[in-house]
Order: C-alpha cells, then sequence, then structure tokens
C-alpha cells in the first residue's frame, strides 16, 4: 500500500488499519518512508477469504499528534488475479516479504511467500473501481477556535492500490490547562441532613485568559453546571438511607474547563450525619404529638410557552411552565427560576452566557417570567430558554431552544444537526494525558482524573478515538461516558479498537498499558 501526505516533513506516524468481512475488530500495520511518499505490507489473504470483502483505510499522524484519515474501500478477495478481467486493478504483492501487523495476524492471512494464496482485485460488478479519498484535517485557528479543512483526491483507477494523498495542517498552539481554586461552605462540609452545601469555583484563574465554562459533580448522582457558583441540598431520603447509618460520606468535584476542552478538577469530601429520631411531645391531656417527615420526591415541570425552536424579532420573551410537587409539599416549599442562556449565532451550543435571570412569578402550579435579551447585531442569536424548579430535596431543569433574529423570521434560522453534549473523561494512568477526537473534529486533552468536556454529538453514529499522548508505562484504566446518556441508544457502543473490561448504556472503560501512543476508538449511536 502506497500513500503520500503532505506536507511531508510533518508527519509523526502512519498506518494502514484493516478487517476482514464479519471481524469486529481492526488491525493494522505501520507504514515506512518511501522516498516523498510512505509504504505499507500487508498480510495476504489466504484461499478461505475468497469472495470476501477486506474493508481498510490509511491514517496519519502529525507531530501535534492530529490524525487525518481517508474513508474505508472494501475490496474484494478472488482465487485469482485472472478473475479480475483486464480492466480491475489488482494488488500488487512482494514475494518472501516481513509482514508485522498489530495486535497480531487476522484469521485467514499469512505473512509468508505468495504460494496458492488469493489475490485481492477491487470487483464490483465486473468493472473497475473509481475511488474518491477525502481526509479531514483539524487545526487550531486560534484561542478557542477550530478550523477545519477538507482535501479531496481524485477518482484513481488503476492496475495498483489506489493512491491516497493526505493533508495536514499546521499543529494548534499549546493550550494551557486553567487552575481550578475550590472553596465550599461550610468549610469542612459537615453536617445534619438536611444540609445545604455551596460549591464556589469563582477563584479559578486559566494562564491563556480564556473564559472558563464550570461544572459541579455533588457525589450523589447529581449535577450543575453554567454558573462559577452552585449550592446543593443533601437530604435523608437522596443520600442512601442516611438515617440508617452513622453517617454518610459523598466525594463531590467540581471543574474548571477552557474552550478548548482542557479543565482542572478540585474535590472535596462531604459527610452527613443522619437527622435527629422523631420526638413525642405529651400535653397536660396525655395526648402526643409526633413529628414526620415530608415525603421527598423530583417535582414535575412542563414548558407551556414558548415553542421549542420558536423564532421571535422581539428581545422580550415570556416563558411560562406548569411545575408540580410531590404529595404533602406545598407551593410554599418549592421555587422556579428562568434563565435566557445566550450559545452564540451559529446555534452550536458550545458555550453558554447567562444574559437574564428572574424568578418565576404567578399562582402554584403556573410558574411564569419575562426576560430581557440583548438585541443582535446582524445575525440572529441562539438561545436555551431555562426553567429550573427546586424543592428541599430534588431540582428538576428543562430547555427549550428559542432564535432571536436580527430583522426577520425568514427564512427561519436552522439549529445545526451538531450538539453540544457534556462528556467525562476518568483517566487512571501514572503521568497519563489523552488526546480525545469526536467526529474528527473536536479535539481535547484530559490528564489524570475526572475530566469534562462538551462535543458535537450528532444524531446517527458518533465515533470517539483516544490516543495516549503521555504515559509512564504502567497499566491504568480510562473510562468515558456520555453524560447526557438519556439520548444514547441502548446497546449501541461498538468498540473498534482496544482492550475493554466495560461497556455501559452511556458509556465505556478501557484497559491501557501506559504507553504514549496507544490508541483506542469506538462508535454509538445517539438519537
Amino acid at each position: 500500500m502506497n500513500a503520500c501526505f503532505r506536507p511531508t516533513a510533518g508527519v509523526a506516524r502512519s498506518r494502514v488499519y484493516f478487517r476482514p468481512d464479519g471481524t469486529p475488530r481492526w488491525y493494522y500495520v505501520e507504514m515506512k518512508a518511501d522516498q516523498s511518499c510512505s509504504a505499507g505490507i500487508l498480510p495476504k489473504p489466504g484461499k478461505k477469504l475468497a469472495g470476501k470483502k477486506v474493508a481498510y483505510y490509511v491514517e496519519v499522524q502529525d507531530q501535534a499528534f492530529q490524525a487525518s484519515r481517508t474513508a474505508e474501500y472494501t475490496p474484494i478477495v478472488v482465487g485469482s488475479a485472472a478473475e479480475c478481467g483486464p480492466s480491475v486493478p489488482v494488488a500488487p504483492f512482494l514475494n518472501n516479504a516481513t509482514v508485522a501487523v498489530f495486535p497480531s495476524v487476522p484469521a485467514g492471512f499469512t505473512v509468508g511467500g505468495i504460494g496458492t494464496a488469493g489475490t485481492v482485485g477491487l470487483v464490483a460488478a465486473g468493472a473497475a473501481v473509481a475511488s474518491t479519498a477525502t481526509v479531514v484535517a483539524v487545526s487550531d485557528d486560534g484561542p478557542g477556535g477550530n478550523a477545519t479543512t477538507t482535501t479531496t483526491a481524485a477518482a484513481v483507477v488503476s492496475t495498483t492500490a489506489p493512491t491516497v494523498t493526505t493533508t495536514s495542517t499546521t499543529p494548534p498552539q499549546t493550550n494551557r490547562a486553567p487552575r481550578a481554586v475550590l472553596k465550599t461552605t461550610p468549610d469542612p462540609a459537615t453536617g445534619v441532613s438536611p444540609l445545604t452545601v455551596t460549591f464556589d469555583l469563582c477563584g479559578s484563574t486559566d494562564p491563556d485568559g480564556d473564559r472558563l465554562s464550570f461544572f459541579f459533580d455533588f457525589g450523589d448522582g447529581s449535577h450543575a453546571s453554567g454558573e462559577c457558583s452552585s449550592s446543593h441540598t443533601y437530604t435523608a431520603s437522596s443520600v442512601r438511607q442516611v438515617g440508617t447509618a452513622a453517617q454518610a460520606v459523598f466525594t463531590a468535584s467540581a471543574s474548571a474547563v477552557d474552550p478548548s476542552n482542557a479543565s482542572d478538577t478540585r474535590t472535596r469530601t462531604v459527610t452527613i450525619e443522619p437527622p435527629p429520631p422523631p420526638t413525642a411531645t405529651t400535653t397536660t391531656t396525655t395526648t402526643t404529638t409526633t413529628t414526620t417527615t415530608l415525603p421527598c420526591g423530583p417535582p414535575t415541570v412542563f414548558f407551556n410557552s414558548p415553542a421549542n425552536g420558536t423564532c421571535s424579532l422581539s428581545t422580550s420573551v415570556t416563558v411560562d411552565a406548569t411545575a408540580t410537587a410531590p404529595t404533602a409539599i406545598t407551593s410554599v416549599m418549592m421555587r422556579a427560576d428562568f434563565f435566557g442562556q445566550f450559545l452564540g449565532g451559529t446555534c452550536i451550543p458550545l458555550t453558554t452566557v447567562t444574559e437574564d435571570t428572574q424568578p418565576g412569578t404567578g399562582t402554584p402550579p403556573n410558574y411564569s417570567a419575562t426576560l430581557t435579551l440583548l438585541p443582535p447585531a446582524a445575525m440572529p442569536k441562539c438561545y436555551k430558554l431555562v426553567v429550573e424548579v427546586k424543592t428541599a430535596c430534588f431540582t428538576t431543569t428543562l430547555f427549550r431552544d428559542y432564535i432571536l433574529a436580527f430583522s426577520s423570521c425568514t427564512p427561519t434560522p436552522q439549529w445545526h444537526e451538531a450538539r453540544p453534549a457534556t462528556w467525562a473523561s476518568d483517566l487512571d494512568v501514572e503521568g497519563g494525558r489523552l488526546q480525545v477526537v469526536v467526529n474528527g473534529t473536536a479535539a481535547s486533552y484530559p490528564g489524570v482524573g475526572r475530566s469534562y468536556g462538551t462535543a458535537p454529538f450528532v444524531s446517527g453514529e458518533n465515533r470517539v478515538e483516544a490516543t495516549l499522548v503521555e504515559g509512564r508505562g504502567r497499566p491504568g484504566l480510562w473510562r468515558f461516558d456520555a453524560l447526557a446518556s438519556g439520548g444514547v441508544v441502548p446497546a449501541s457502543i461498538r468498540v473498534i479498537a482496544g482492550e475493554v473490561v466495560t461497556v455501559g448504556e452511556g458509556g465505556v472503560t478501557f484497559r491501557l498499558h501506559g504507553q504514549a501512543g496507544e490508541r483506542v476508538t469506538f462508535v454509538f449511536q445517539r438519537r
């Protein structure tokens, strides 16, 4: 297999990935420089593979570990070159060539001499095959920005394997991770249930001066994001039956994330003591009164208006929602807040800026508020309208798409298919750092511990590729979780490369050996 890459001086590594039809795992061979191009020697298919397809693609990485790749090709194995005919290209063979296949030689292939093994021919309905290779390379066009370059090679028809041209762009500038500073109130975070703890990341800084986003994991299954400070109430019913144990201990984490998805995470231990047992008070009439604990449960919330995806010319928007609480929790004990979060004119929500916040008013269970948004300059502005309903035990949050146009809603601006989703990385590899690429366009570099990022997941198949760029050679684990797991189709995670430990509904765990250059790949379906 011959392939040419531009610029040649920037190539750090190139591989040919292949797999026989019906085999879920990808295998690869390393390519070596051959004059101005590169060459890779693939194993020879045996007779048992005659009539079957062998899928392959070429991948190249530059010095900054940015990867570009071709589309997948699917040549067919035939018994002899004569079956291909005079117009169909035939892959050439090297007699007695040394072939190194990673992680091992797949079944049906040989690495010895030519012998009587099969021949790879590009066969399609008896005609020659014209192949077009499209390669996408990602580069950084400045702090917080990504630019995508697409190069398409001309159709190739020849008697040898198709030649693939890959374009690789200038490596991005080095981005430095932010420094998270976490304070809690109370400090230490210890008290009797119900206990409200405030987590404050407002003192966090970024050495590049980037705007930061903030994510909170309260350790009991609840999460929050947005502002640099967030409060959470730990209660007896929401902390695994605190009242039946001496105490409950949780590890809460808070992360500061820059626009390049570099992050820094701090953790705090939260200790919840059980509430005192109910007491009985006896009056002079010997009547006994016993205190009771109100039942806890999440409030049920529905958006009434505006409709999802509404386009408006007015900067004043009225948001209306209905919220009902569990039995015995009165409206006095429930609070509704509304937010208008600006997402940018491209309708691809990667960062958010809250332009207005208003408390809900009205007669329960109906809550409403009027938000005042900033007028657009010369293009539509895209928003998330948010209603957040809190009780003493739970918080329920709903979102609604909203577009504020410049002068006309005709045609209505369209939301891009690529919508952001938050993901989490848990890396337990000594001295490790990963490069994570989602759908070939969104790159981030999580380090050891828990990190968060956003990525433009799409409806349908999504591809996640991770390469260990730093490591000290000691084995460990890496877990990837799509936090918006409700959008992941159950049982749709399919591992293409890597040693799998567990696969769940919204995440997958891999075993890594701690060597720089290790690579894992998987795909999943999203609604």
